[in-house]
């Protein structure tokens, strides 16, 4: 069986191209980290050119990197049951959907600052440095790209949800069924 990885690639737009692959079954602070370690060894590595110290010369976070979803491919299709992959669905909506409710979360602390950047009044001096601080624009990135990501999947998880709704029910019906007729004997 093929050990889990992740690749994930950077918001540097300098490093375009880039792909970093870790072991990992999901995306949490600690594959990103071993991700950042990785590429703090390419940039050191003097044999590895594909990244230099100068690479990342505004510095380089875990907030940076964006997980890459592997491609599709039609064998998993065809080796899976429906239902397996339909409970699969639903787990990543549920990754996804927590990720969105985080970014959400963080997002909304930012919106009195968001409403007085329309306003014609002057900004406050705390104002003009939480609007040019690097975490201001990240947040609102990591939000969007949280809600898009969720939004693209969604048509896919409902679909899923087609195929998990009526086993669920039926299976529940077969437990209600045979708990009467316990209870009768």
């Amino acid at each position: 069986m093929a050990k889990a990885t992740l690749r994930y690639t950077t918001r540097h737009l300098n490093e375009l191209g880039l792909f970093i692959e870790v072991p990992g079954r999901a995306d949490n602070d600690r594959t990103r980290q071993k991700a950042i370690e990785e590429i703090q060894r390419r940039m050191d590595d003097p044999d590895d050119n594909s990244l230099n110290p100068d690479s990342f010369a505004d510095g380089l976070s875990i907030e940076d990197l964006i997980v890459v979803e592997p491609p599709v491919t039609d064998n998993t299709d065809e080796d899976e049951p429906e239902i397996i992959q339909a409970v699969k669905a639903i787990a990543n909506l549920a990754s996804l959907r927590v990720g969105l409710e985080e970014a959400h979360q963080q997002a909304l602390e930012l919106r009195p600052l968001i409403e007085a950047l329309f306003s014609p009044a002057p900004l406050t001096p705390a104002q003009m440095q939480q609007a040019t601080d690097k975490n201001f624009a990240k947040t609102l990135i990591k939000f969007a790209e949280a809600r898009a990501a969720r939004d693209k999947f969604l048509p896919l998880a409902e679909t899923a949800w087609q195929v998990l709704e009526p086993a669920l029910e039926s299976i529940a019906a077969n437990s209600e069924d045979g708990k009467s007729s316990l209870q009768k004997s």
